[in-house]
């Protein structure tokens, strides 16, 4: 896992695969980002990395639906900014 969200009690959460589907969020779309109309979706991890260095967000597991997600990202230990 090359991607994941550092939650303040340390636990670290993976993306969230739809159908093995990264989903991201293309910061263009602003407040309608999350919609599944404007989703982008990559099949490989390296494509998600390297969308998430130009500013896009990701879906993360969450315990009841998974959630787009910008902050507290990292990506072989190294904080996305």
């Amino acid at each position: 896992m090359r991607i994941y969200r550092l939650m303040p009690d340390g636990r670290k959460i993976p993306p969230a695969l739809e159908n093995g589907w990264f989903v991201l969020g293309d910061p263009k779309h602003g407040s309608k980002k999350h919609t599944k109309a404007n989703a982008v979706r990559v099949r490989t991890e390296q494509e998600a990395i390297d969308l998430l260095r130009k500013g896009f967000s990701i879906r993360i597991e969450a315990p009841v639906r998974s959630t787009l997600v910008r902050k507290n990202l990292y990506v072989d230990g190294v904080l996305v900014t």
